[in-house]
């Protein structure tokens, strides 16, 4: 029981994430969203990165190999598919294939960045105990 309620722990962060990201396709105009060029892709790429993030933290892989950053990057970008079909449906709102590029190229920088910070820490813990 202890290990699965420490399972949903670990996967609350993207399980929040997924609910907050399903939220905001179901709106269809988003508050505050910055004005610059290219915008609405650096938040797709912003908001993915973070959920692959906490995808592969959840995933609880060990070590830092290419399958361990596939993994959590095809999960997030699977999801993307699904988040730009269910914008399509939204009014206002629209599906566009460089979207759905930048949530899986945010997908794969966050899975790198959480598996690259283990290898930081695994190193700096190794570091600061020898054995």
């Amino acid at each position: 029981m202890k290990k699965n309620f420490t399972t949903f722990l670990k996967w609350l962060p993207a399980l929040l994430i997924f609910m907050i990201s399903f939220y905001l396709s179901s709106q269809p105009i988003i508050q505050k969203m910055p004005s610059f060029p290219f915008a609405d892709k650096i938040v797709h790429f912003i908001c993915f990165g973070g959920l692959a993030f906490w995808v592969a933290f959840g995933c609880n892989i060990s070590g830092f190999r290419l399958k361990e950053i596939i993994l959590p990057s095809f999960i997030v970008s699977f999801y993307g598919i699904i988040d730009e079909i269910h914008q399509s449906f939204t009014p206002g709102r629209s599906s566009t294939v460089s979207d759905w590029i930048a949530d899986t190229l945010g997908a794969i920088l966050g899975s790198f960045a959480f598996f690259l910070l283990v290898k930081i820490l695994k190193n700096w813990k190794n570091r600061k105990n020898p054995q």
